[in-house]
C-alpha cells in the first residue's frame, strides 16, 4: 500500500510538473524498441528505415537518438505524426537534428499547425491554397540546396508563384540568412500562435536555432516586401500583414509532424538523426534548460 501510494504520488507530481510547464507531448528516443516508440505517435511511415543511435546531443540525459536512413529506389525517408484533439491556441516545438555530413538535398522537412477536423494522419494539399476553415501549415526547412533555414507555409492569404492558381508553399528568408552546419546537433525550436479573432490577422510564427531566435512573423512585422511567393525582410518597406490562419474558430493547432522527405537527393544514402523532442504552450529552449522545467 506504502509503495502504491508513494507512486501516486510521483505521478501526480510529474503530471502537474508537465502541466504546469505546459508539455503536450515528449519523445526522447529511448524506447526498448522502435516498434515501442512508434507507438507513442498516431502514425509512423517507412519505419523499416528507422533505428536507434548512441549519436546523442550534449547535455541529453539520454542515451539514443532517432535515425532515419533515405535509400534512393527505395524509400523517400520517413515521418512520425502526432495529433492533438483538443487544439490549441498557440503551440511551441522544440527539437535536435543532425544531417550527416554530406547530406543532399531535403524536399520537404518539420512540419506543424492545423486540420479540421483533426485527422491522425498528415493530409494532402501540395499546389493547393487553404480555404480557411479546412487547414493551415508551416515547416521548418532547408531550402533549397543553399543549406540555411527558413519557413515553408500554407495559409488562406499565400502569395502565388507566376500564376493565380499555382500555389507552393511560402516562404520568408531570414536576414541574415541561418546557415545549417551538417554534421552537427542543432536545437530548433517553432512556434506557431493563431488568429483570434478569426477574422483578425493577428497570426503569428517563430524559429529559434540554439536559442537564439532568427526569425519572427507577426501584424505589422517584420518589414519587407513580397516577390511572387517569397518575402524578403527590409526595413524600409511596408510592415507584414500577419497571418489570418483560419476564418473557422473550428480550426486550431492540433498536429506536429516529424517528416523526412526525400526524392531530390544526389543518388545517395543520406542520413538524419532526431532527439528530445518536446510539444509544448510555452516557449522550452536548448536541452540544457530541461533541468530547469
Amino acid at each position: 500500500m506504502k509503495t502504491f501510494i508513494l507512486f501516486s504520488v510521483l505521478l501526480a507530481t510529474y503530471n502537474a510538473f508537465g502541466q504546469e510547464n505546459g508539455i503536450i507531448f515528449q519523445e526522447d528516443f529511448e524506447a526498448a524498441s522502435i516498434q515501442e516508440m512508434a507507438s507513442k505517435w498516431n502514425e509512423a511511415k517507412n519505419s523499416a528505415n528507422m533505428s536507434f543511435s548512441g549519436d546523442v546531443p550534449e547535455g541529453s540525459s539520454g542515451s539514443q537518438s532517432l535515425m532515419m536512413t533515405y535509400t534512393p529506389g527505395q524509400n523517400t525517408g520517413g515521418h512520425l505524426f502526432k495529433m492533438f484533439p483538443e487544439g490549441y491556441d498557440s503551440l511551441f516545438a522544440r527539437f535536435y537534428v543532425k544531417f550527416c555530413p554530406n547530406h543532399s538535398k531535403v524536399h520537404h522537412f518539420i512540419h506543424m499547425g492545423g486540420y479540421n477536423p483533426p485527422t491522425t494522419w498528415p493530409q494532402g494539399g501540395a499546389g493547393v491554397k487553404p480555404a480557411g476553415n479546412e487547414r493551415f501549415t508551416t515547416g521548418i526547412e532547408p531550402i533549397s540546396d543553399k543549406w540555411s533555414w527558413d519557413f515553408y507555409t500554407y495559409w488562406m492569404h499565400m502569395r502565388g508563384y507566376a500564376d493565380p492558381n499555382y500555389f507552393w508553399g511560402n516562404t520568408f528568408h531570414p536576414d541574415p540568412p541561418a546557415p545549417i552546419n551538417r554534421g552537427e546537433w542543432i536545437c530548433i525550436e517553432l512556434m506557431m500562435k493563431i488568429n483570434d479573432p478569426v477574422d483578425s490577422y493577428n497570426g503569428e510564427q517563430a524559429f529559434w536555432v540554439n536559442g537564439e531566435k532568427i526569425h519572427h512573423l507577426g501584424k505589422g512585422f517584420p518589414n519587407g516586401y513580397w516577390i511572387w511567393d517569397k518575402f524578403y525582410p527590409n526595413p524600409d518597406s511596408l510592415a507584414f500583414e500577419g497571418f489570418q490562419w483560419r476564418n473557422d474558430e473550428n480550426l486550431k493547432l492540433n498536429f506536429f509532424w516529424l517528416l523526412y522527405y526525400m526524392t531530390n537527393g544526389a543518388g545517395q544514402t543520406d542520413t538524419v538523426f532526431f532527439d528530445d523532442v518536446i510539444v509544448s504552450t510555452e516557449y522550452i529552449g536548448p536541452v540544457l534548460h530541461d533541468t530547469n522545467r
